[in-house]
């Protein structure tokens, strides 16, 4: 009655005679009898054996014993199934017991009968371990050493528990195959290596240039030491931190780490067997099969994205009450993250959220910011050919200057304008509205550096000689400046200017950019533009700093006086140049001025730089005296306005120059209208 062509049937023959010969096959010998029929090859309604009946009991157990003895060994029901459990055996370095139970698992989920037996022996002793110890054939304590959580079948990720699950295996059992490892278990493989690999696929391959990082400074060179460093020691432990704003390439960055490092880069975790979205538990399980997996190989790393699923606090609130939930040991993961035998990087978005327990076991935390304007440049540059747009060069240095945006916004509106057909018009009607979105302001348009000319610059000081020692060779760096003045008279043209001669990149910032309705948020954001500047060896400029430094005699609340302290201690300690600008001295708190190490006042433009205003402007000679009280500023607004109207009458521009100066209120104005051409109409 042994059919060797049915393997399902010879499979729970096997299993079946495993429990028949255990030590508990007496508390089995109803579930024995109820699967006589099957090993026959009766149909359960033909009819079996009244077990109620011990003499018709005992001689069917006889007969059962008797079928028994020919199923000496499971059969081959699915080839692949076997072959990659042993792939899995050899990969893992499972002892033969470790094989049985993952073998049991994987046949339980291809046989109908095997499932059923096996359920029902686990329900009759209570105990999962129990019935897999019975079905395999060895002692219970075998078996539950096997699935501790330190065991090679769970610590290496091949295996997880589900305490709920009340059956042996499946969706809704005890005992449940690792995603990453299900989806393997039943394809064809020529080899071990090849099986591996395709566990998690292709390592990935990085989009972006090792020099679109320069921006990072010396923590990108730091990065790549400690992880190359971890790879050549065997460092267990090793994790890797990148965090920073939606769409600033932290994915980009952490590939071109590992091929600056000569590592490849596996992603885990990111959909079940079913291409779905995992849960934690599943993006757990796939880690740790990971390390596992790539713990023999000499070269590989592990990307675990959008790392807020798995190390965000796990506590939540009751009428304000902080407590635990319970999707997970803290102790559990501060251990994976203590030993994992590769790298790890990992990457989030917000910090917030983030267990500080987990964050100090972090061996690098780096903060991906957005590009400086050189790098932004090139950038714009390489996504623009990509999108097969055929633009003029000076759209890349435009773009770059106008949006402070993330690498990703960039490549995403190009290829929108290309779609559309457009140009740059179009690419940024879609910056503006991404990044709106984002609560990304666009940056205010600079002139560009070769827009300024140093002796349109009005200062008592002599600036040509401050510029010349601050750019000295071994000159120190750790110096501040203070630029006040009237609106146009060229402060922040003339920081910028001081920060081409020095080789410096400048991130340049509106108080409105740094100043929150949230309490502590203005500080924080503060602080953080200190720290940009020094990791990215830049001049840090301060735009309308009477706000940022409001005299805290007058402060009414609290946060006003904090937030100029806080001011003042990063101004103490910055080790980079630092410049501020205001056109409203007479609020700036008095005390901060003396951390200044230079303070200078510029003015409006005397006559002699007038008229060379005028002609390095307009490109001809003024027909006659300026006004008294212009600036660069009036100047570049004029230009603007002759634009507009395309004219070149030489005492129109002069009538318009008048005209800036009186709206300014430092030169009487008539009563009544303004003339037309002071108006501004040709």
């Amino acid at each position: 009655m042994h059919d060797p062509t049915d393997p399902a049937r010879q499979q729970l023959g096997w299993y079946l005679r495993n429990c028949a010969m255990s030590a508990a096959a007496g508390r089995l010998e109803f579930v024995l009898l109820e699967r006589l029929n099957v090993l026959k090859g009766i149909h359960k309604q033909e009819g079996g054996p009244d077990l109620s009946r011990p003499k018709l009991r005992r001689e069917s157990m006889r007969e059962l014993h008797r079928l028994l003895e020919s199923y000496t060994e499971p059969s081959i029901s699915n080839e692949n199934l076997e072959q990659n459990a042993l792939f899995a055996r050899d990969e893992f370095g499972l002892d033969e017991v470790e094989t049985d139970i993952l073998l049991l698992l994987l046949r339980y989920e291809r046989n109908d009968q095997l499932e059923e037996f096996a359920d029902e022996v686990a329900h009759r002793f209570g105990s999962a371990s129990r019935a897999i110890a019975a079905l395999i054939g060895c002692e219970t304590r075998d078996v539950h050493r096997r699935i501790m959580p330190r065991s090679s079948l769970l610590a290496g990720g091949l295996l997880t528990i589900n305490d709920d699950g009340h059956d042996i295996a499946g969706r809704c059992g005890f005992l449940q195959l690792a995603p990453p490892v299900r989806k393997t278990m039943f394809r064809p493989y020529r080899s071990r290596v090849e099986w591996a690999e395709d566990v998690f696929g292709a390592p990935l391959a990085s989009d972006l240039d090792w020099s679109d990082y320069e921006h990072l400074g010396e923590t990108r060179e730091l990065a790549a030491a400690v992880l190359a460093g971890a790879v050549d020691h065997h460092a267990a432990g090793v994790n890797i931190l990148i965090y920073g704003p939606v769409g600033t390439g932290k994915t980009e960055f952490c590939k071109a780490l590992a091929t600056k490092c000569g590592l490849n880069l596996w992603s885990v975790g990111e959909v079940d067997d079913h291409g779905g979205e995992p849960n934690r538990l599943e993006r757990l399980a796939a880690m740790r099969l990971a390390q596992r997996l790539l713990k023999r190989r000499g070269n590989a790393a592990v990307l675990f994205d959008e790392a807020e699923d798995l190390l965000a606090q796990d506590s939540g609130s009751l009428f304000g009450l902080k407590m635990r939930s319970h999707n997970g040991s803290k102790v559990h993961l501060n251990r994976v993250i203590e030993q994992n035998p590769i790298p790890v990087l990992w990457t989030c978005n917000e910090l917030d959220c983030m267990d500080p327990a987990v964050l100090r076991r972090m061996t690098l935390a780096i903060e991906i910011k957005t590009p400086n304007r050189a790098v932004r440049t090139r950038i714009w540059q390489r996504v623009l050919a990509e999108s097969s747009l055929q633009l003029d060069e000076g759209v890349a240095r435009r773009l770059a200057g106008r949006y402070e945006a993330p690498p990703a916004v960039a490549a995403n509106a190009s290829r929108a304008a290309a779609l559309a057909g457009g140009g740059e018009h179009e690419i940024a009607q879609t910056m503006d509205g991404v990044l709106s979105v984002l609560g990304i302001s666009p940056a205010a348009m600079q002139a560009e550096r070769d827009d300024f000319d140093p002796r349109l610059v009005n200062c008592s000081e002599n600036l040509e000689a401050l510029v010349a020692q601050l750019c000295r060779p071994g000159a120190p760096r750790n110096w501040s400046l203070f630029l006040h003045g009237l609106p146009g008279t060229g402060k922040s043209q003339f920081a910028r200017h001081l920060a081409g001669r020095l080789g410096l990149d400048v991130i340049q910032h509106r108080a409105s950019d740094l100043l929150s309705m949230w309490v502590g948020q203005s500080e924080k954001q503060i602080a953080r533009a200190f720290a940009t500047a020094c990791a990215q060896n830049a001049m840090l400029i301060f735009d309308e700093a009477d706000s940022l430094l409001h005299d805290r005699s007058q402060a009414a609340r609290s946060w006003e006086v904090t937030q100029v302290n806080e001011m003042l201690t990063w101004m103490e300690n910055h080790p980079r140049p630092f410049v501020c600008t205001t056109n409203l001295m007479d609020r700036v708190d008095q005390a901060s001025l003396r951390r200044f190490t230079f303070k200078l006042h510029l003015e409006a433009l005397d006559a002699r730089q007038s008229a060379q205003a005028f002609e390095y402007f307009f490109a001809i000679e003024a027909p006659r005296m300026l006004p008294e009280g212009l600036t660069p500023g009036d100047f570049a607004t004029v230009r603007r306005k002759r634009h507009v109207f395309g004219s070149t009458n030489s005492d129109l521009l002069v009538k318009w120059l008048e005209y800036e100066v009186e709206v300014k209120g430092l030169r009487p104005r008539g009563i009544g209208f303004l003339t037309r051409a002071a108006s501004g109409n040709p």
